[in-house]
């Protein structure tokens, strides 16, 4: 059964990075969990994404940002902005990048556990990032170092410009204001003039 969250088709998401804001139009996938592994395994083709590494993407992304006593990623659907993004925001590079990125986590599972990503239980799939993230930060030269570094720092750029990470984000257009009292910031949401 889909969640109710995920019946509405699409939804809009800012999202800023570096000096420009993108609001991206993303589907939301449909979903199951997988109750044998623990797995939400997403259903639905993205919009650059195959269903496979959105489920690999999905999982990565909670396991870096689960949820507690405050939203996780998938809460804050950083799969399906990331999946958004490779088609408004990502160059030919960039594209490849995260493909590949998704790629050597499978076949890291491969490797290690005989078996695919998508087939390892809970722990070892935590057990696999955890390791794999200390890895990253101590062999920064290795190609899966430094792509799994910047899937990361993009997973956490989404999720900490959304709403539900950061419900009173605002993003304010035209120029710089340096320092603003409360009822100058108000007066700037409302979309007034100073």
């Amino acid at each position: 059964m889909t969640p109710p969250e995920l019946l509405n088709p699409t939804m809009s998401r800012r999202v800023f990075i570096g000096a420009t804001a993108y609001v991206v139009s993303v589907p939301l996938f449909a979903s199951i969990l997988k109750t044998d592994n623990e797995l939400i395994k997403i259903i639905d083709k993205g919009q650059f994404f195959t269903p496979e590494e959105l489920t690999i993407l999905t999982d990565v992304a909670e396991i870096m940002i689960p949820k507690t006593d405050t939203p996780g990623a998938t809460d804050a659907k950083v799969a399906p902005v990331l999946d958004g993004l490779m088609v408004t925001w990502a160059n030919d590079q960039t594209k490849q990048q995260f493909k590949t990125t998704l790629m050597q986590i499978n076949t890291l599972a491969r490797d290690t556990y005989q078996q695919s990503y998508t087939g390892l239980g809970c722990a070892d799939r935590q057990q696999m990032i955890t390791e794999l993230d200390k890895a990253a930060f101590t062999a920064q030269t290795t190609q899966l170092s430094i792509n799994y570094r910047r899937l990361k720092e993009l997973i956490f750029h989404v999720f900490y410009s959304s709403e539900e990470a950061n419900p009173d984000f605002v993003l304010i257009p035209g120029h710089y204001y340096g320092d603003l009292t409360k009822s100058q910031f108000e007066k700037v949401k409302r979309g007034e003039t100073l």
